[in-house]
């Protein structure tokens, strides 16, 4: 690596470092000024129950993005290896990226598949197609689904204004990369972009639910605010999952359409469930594959 992209590298992470240590400062403050309401809100049985019932849909969602990972890999190695491994190679690994860094859980799943037998070139080039289709199809989700959500204030109508531009950049971007890449892989990628807007829209809507049992109130404008905040997280340097980036997001973005304690509580609600998500991903991907995967071992593919 040269010295300039060496130094372009650790400018953007002492960037990202900045901001998310900005978003600690502004959640904590959050916190401080909301300590009272936080304090007072008891959920009930029901709400207990419907955001554990949440807590499963997400990790059904990560599902979503496991199989894209196993396409991807398939589509790049052949003959395609089994799907069990590639799957167990995400879901045991996923939970790792909340390891400071941001790229833990790649490293795992690179060497978990590379004792399997799988070459270092294509699981890396595999990587890097994984990263570069989560925010092209949050753009899609949050452009797709802004039409149809109703509300008011500035926020959503700068949301309105700027979809259809970015929807259109979007899809052009994956027009150009269906053109360009080979005809036997076109579908491949189809099946990709659907399943990531797939997942977008499942875990804006989860949000969305999250602060309806909060507030009484559905708002649907959380639902596209909720994937804009997700894909700052994700591309903020420095911030593990996202962390105190997209609830910082979540509380400005939204402060229009809820009250601030209940913003709050919802947020930091979110990121419970979506830990939880994790953590429930791995012990099912464990419990579901571990024994499939151990039988293919024995003769692993080369």
């Amino acid at each position: 690596m040269s010295d300039r992209s060496q130094t372009l590298k650790q400018v953007a992470r002492r960037i990202g470092q900045l901001v998310t240590m900005l978003a600690f400062v502004f959640v904590g403050w959050a916190l401080f000024e909301q300590r009272g309401a936080l304090g007072n809100w008891q959920p009930s049985v029901s709400q207990v129950l419907m955001l554990a019932l949440l807590v499963a849909v997400y990790c059904a969602a990560l599902g979503l993005l496991a199989f894209n990972w196993a396409t991807i890999v398939q589509t790049l190695v052949q003959p395609s290896p089994p799907v069990a491994p590639l799957l167990l190679s995400y879901t045991k690994t996923q939970i790792a990226k909340y390891i400071p860094g941001n790229i833990v859980h790649l490293v795992s799943r690179h060497i978990f598949l590379k004792d399997f037998g799988l070459d270092h070139r294509p699981l890396a080039t595999a990587s890097v197609i994984e990263l570069a289709s989560l925010p092209l199809c949050a753009v899609i989700a949050a452009c797709l689904v802004v039409p149809f959500v109703g509300g008011a204030g500035q926020v959503h109508a700068q949301l309105e204004t700027l979809a259809p531009l970015f929807l259109a950049m979007a899809a052009g971007i994956a027009a150009l990369v269906s053109w360009r890449i080979q005809r036997s892989w076109r579908m491949a990628a189809l099946r990709v972009l659907s399943r990531g807007v797939g997942f977008m829209v499942f875990q804006g809507t989860i949000f969305a639910v999250v602060l309806f049992v909060v507030s009484g109130s559905f708002v649907a404008v959380a639902i596209p605010a909720a994937i804009f905040a997700w894909l700052v997280g994700f591309l903020t340097p420095a911030a593990p999952g996202g962390i105190a980036v997209r609830e910082a997001l979540l509380v400005g973005l939204l402060a229009q359409a809820a009250a601030g304690d209940e913003l709050l509580i919802a947020a930091l609600i979110l990121r419970v469930i979506t830990t939880a998500g994790d953590l429930a991903l791995y012990i099912a991907g464990n419990v579901m594959l571990g024994k499939r995967v151990a039988a293919i071992t024995d003769s692993p593919h080369r």
